[in-house]
């Protein structure tokens, strides 16, 4: 068995994990790759395509149904390989959203994946964890534990050591050290099967506005594609030929693309999303990040480094500035440090405390004195007292040592002084905050245990004042730069603190945030709803902020109407978490509470990674924008092309074989090519996007149709034309077809960006853009060089003529393309 001190070495983990598997609950409902080909066969596009495979067997056309099945095999392979690509960028996310776990392995604490817990770990548990496994305390101190997940009941438990606790619960309160004694399926949680319920999982807005409109598109193509049935049947006689011709306006019209478009830009957004070191837990987020207009962080640790270390030593006589060297410390310094370290963690992890035990070395009497002494008790932190307090008993007696620390205007309330002692104390704390740096009182006491209980608050102990800890967290250096980003977006930036208003104002300076007005949690208490709402419109700085005021403030900016995202690390940030727009919890010093609350987890606790995933949110959306106007451009020369010619008694230029190869080309371009696209230079420099705006504006719509009808001119007034000159039905198709590949082609470029124009755009890489309209082109170059082929597509080889009149539509169509864009960014500012 380990020692709890050392925990199992790196071999024995590997021993285990080979024997008993990773620490991990059996999984519902798998997707599967059959599974996932199932699906996509299942979508009414590729029924259709095998509906008119069995017509062209029916009416004898053999080749071409053999043609249209190979076509519908690489069209369900490019599908399938646009849902793996998604799946796979969602399970490579699962290594980060996999709850972490604190462990004493080879003497070393470090932070792991809960799922590479081993039986025999030892756990270090701290309010806010989730239990990564059922294990036995070997210590305990103030532990409090959520065990409703197990047993229904809703007050949490006290643990002593020796208690077993469980996976899946929570830490409310308190600290303990534990080791592993089951994992995965061999725990409680794991017996009962609590976690594999199936969630439902409900739809977003944007997925809404999506299949409201597939269902419009789709009832109005059905009941287009019925008249068209019935009016080539009776004008033509042939039902067979007019279903086909029915079945191909409906492929014309089906928007099938917006589907994958959505699933293909929400897994690749939330991949490219983790790569700025931001896991988004609820993918729907996504679309709420570019409306974002306020953005709540915390100062230490997201717009400071949060690497601590110990500056100044203030006692009432005197202000010493610590060196990097070894200092001298006369008795009442090394006291207050003394005393300091004992009211922190005994293994601390929190870099604060870290600071402390760095310098202990220069108060060596007092931290030798402690080897006879035992930590019995302490009080843990609560928005009611911001401190800290540590009962150390001597081993042959009832005395104990009481050492306190935390907000120094908290321990002062607890201490006897004379007003010209709090005159000192109160002019140091000014002096030192000045110069940002993090201020905590330290006090002493004594107590002698005379029962079995311990007092239930820390009224029973005189503390006598020993001075002021300063600590120094460094600014990030991109903070600044970051925080000027934001305002140019139209995004405020708000710092909320528990420090003092004076070290918060110096901060705010340094990182560029107005500090003009600065607001308390003690002044937003006296506050009604209404003024605390004026309020928060002028003020950017809150410090001496508790949980439940976070909530407030929430809720005083969504009343203005502000979008807001907001930092949290602690059990009691959850709430706020959760109410805010986009809930963002600290991966590396947050709690396991946070995180579940939370929407965003940010995994280095840094705010230009905030910054970075706003500009990413943006740019998804942009990039989805221009990917849905195209598709809903290039769909109406398709369903033109099929029902303009039935009005005059025409043969349609397209068949389902024509479909199929078009939207060959459509689903990878408007779902790989758009997706790569590099963010527009004004990204960041436009405000935020209003929450309520529709995907399928006013002005999407337009652009859309106008381009759409631009192109549909082209094409079919081409295929018009020709025929009129008395060019053959085959040289009439080819022409058509090729001018609506080449203005397809050239409508993705031009598409690629709202506001440069063509030449400008080409000059912007993208690396799939080439790959895929490539093969675009050479494809249509097989259909008419191959006879067997082109003899199926009812083409034939263009002369030198008939190649020039191609590239003089996609020429117009360009230009059009281009003369719409202008006219709408000249109206709307796009």
């Amino acid at each position: 068995m380990p020692s709890p001190l050392q925990g199992l070495t790196k071999s024995e983990v590997l021993q285990l994990q080979a024997q008993h598997g990773l620490n991990e609950l059996a999984v519902a409902d798998k997707k599967t790759l059959f599974k996932l080909l199932l699906r996509i066969l299942s979508e009414p596009t590729f029924a259709l395509l095998l509906l008119a495979g069995s017509i062209y067997l029916v009416i004898g056309k053999i080749d071409d149904a053999l043609i249209l099945i190979g076509f519908i095999c690489i069209s369900v392979g490019i599908t399938l390989f646009q849902e793996r690509k998604s799946e796979k960028a969602i399970d490579a996310l699962k290594e980060l959203s996999s709850p972490r776990a604190i462990v004493i392995r080879d003497s070393i604490t470090q932070r792991i994946a809960g799922k590479d817990i081993v039986v025999g770990d030892i756990l270090l548990l701290a309010e806010g964890d989730r239990i990564p496994a059922d294990a036995l305390l070997l210590e305990s101190h103030d532990l409090l534990v959520d065990e409703s997940l197990l047993t229904g009941e809703s007050e949490p438990t006290i643990k002593d050591s020796a208690s077993q606790v469980h996976s899946g619960c929570m830490v409310i309160r308190g600290s303990g050290i534990a080791r592993v004694t089951a994992i995965g399926m061999q725990t409680e949680l794991g017996k009962i099967g609590s976690s594999l319920k199936q969630i439902i999982s409900l739809n977003s807005p944007l997925q809404e506005d999506i299949g409201e409109l597939i269902k419009r598109v789709t009832i109005f193509g059905v009941s287009l594609s019925i008249i068209v049935l019935a009016i080539y049947g009776l004008m033509h006689d042939n039902w067979l030929q007019g279903a086909l011709t029915a079945i191909s306006l409906t492929m014309a019209l089906l928007p099938e693309e917006f589907t994958v478009i959505l699933t293909v830009f929400m897994a690749l957004g939330v991949w490219r999303i983790a790569r700025q070191k931001v896991l988004t837990r609820y993918a729907p987020v996504i679309e709420t990040l570019g409306s974002i207009t306020a953005l709540c962080v915390d100062k230490t640790g997201t717009l400071t480094l949060n690497r601590m270390s110990l500056e100044v030593l203030a006692t009432p006589q005197n202000i010493l500035m610590l060196s990097s060297k070894d200092d001298e410390l006369n008795p009442s310094q090394k006291e207050l440090l003394g005393y300091c370290v004992l009211a922190s963690e005994v293994k601390p992890f929190d870099p604060m405390e870290q600071a402390f035990y760095e310098k202990r070395h220069l108060a060596p009497e007092y931290i030798n004195q402690t080897s006879e002494f035992e930590l019995v008790h302490e009080y843990g932190l609560s928005p009611e007292l911001p401190a800290m307090t540590h009962l150390w008993k001597a081993s042959d007696s009832n005395q104990c040592l009481v050492a306190i620390k935390g907000a120094p205007e908290a321990v002062l309330k607890r201490c006897n002084l004379s007003q010209t002692q709090m005159a000192v104390i109160e002019k140091q704390i000014k002096d030192l905050a000045s110069q940002g740096l993090r201020l905590l009182g330290v006090a002493k006491a004594q107590y002698m245990k005379q029962s079995s209980n311990w007092p239930a608050n820390l009224s029973s102990f005189e503390f006598t004042w020993l001075g002021l800890v300063g600590l120094k967290d460094p600014i990030r250096e991109e903070v600044p730069a970051s925080i000027q980003k934001c305002q140019r977006a139209g995004i405020r930036v708000i710092m909320i603190t528990g420090d003092h208003a004076i070290t918060a104002q110096a901060i705010a300076k340094q990182a560029g945030i107005d500090s003009a007005s600065v607001l308390s949690g003690s002044d937003i208490n006296t506050l009604n709803d209404l003024e605390l709402r004026e309020a928060v419109k002028k003020t950017s700085v809150y410090v001496r902020i508790k949980p439940t005021e976070k909530l407030r403030l929430v809720k005083a900016l969504q009343a203005n109407n502000e979008v807001v995202a907001m930092t949290g690390d602690g059990v009691n940030d959850a709430p706020a978490l959760k109410a805010a727009h986009v809930g963002i919890a600290m991966g590396q010093r947050g709690t396991d509470v946070a995180r579940e609350a939370a929407s965003l987890v940010l995994l280095n606790d840094d705010f230009s990674s905030i910054v970075h995933t706003i500009q990413q949110g943006r740019q998804i959306y942009d990039n989805l924008h221009k990917a849905i106007i195209y598709v809903v451009a290039v769909h109406i020369p398709m369903a033109g092309a099929v029902f303009i010619p039935i009005l005059f008694g025409v043969q349609p230029i397209l068949d389902p074989i024509h479909i199929v190869f078009l939207q060959m080309i459509i689903d990878p371009a408007c779902a790989i090519i758009f997706e790569m696209e590099a963010p527009e230079s004004d990204v960041m420099l436009k405000p935020p996007r209003s929450i309520n705006q529709k995907l399928f504006s006013f002005q999407s719509i337009s652009m859309a149709l106008l381009q759409g009808a631009g192109l549909t001119t082209i094409v079919v007034g081409l295929y018009f034309w020709l025929l009129n000159m008395n060019y053959s039905h085959a040289m009439a198709t080819t022409l058509s077809f090729g001018s609506l590949v080449l203005g397809n082609i050239s409508l993705i470029i031009v598409s690629r960006s709202k506001n440069d124009h063509l030449l400008r755009i080409l000059q912007k890489t993208n690396p799939s853009q080439k790959w895929i309209l490539g093969i675009g082109v050479i494809s249509f170059g097989f259909l008419i060089t191959i006879p067997f082929l082109r003899d199926r597509f009812q083409f034939t080889v263009p002369t030198l003529e008939g190649a020039l009149v191609i590239l003089a539509s996609g020429l117009i169509g360009i230009t059009w393309y281009e003369l719409v864009k202008l006219g709408y960014r000249r109206k709307w500012g796009q």
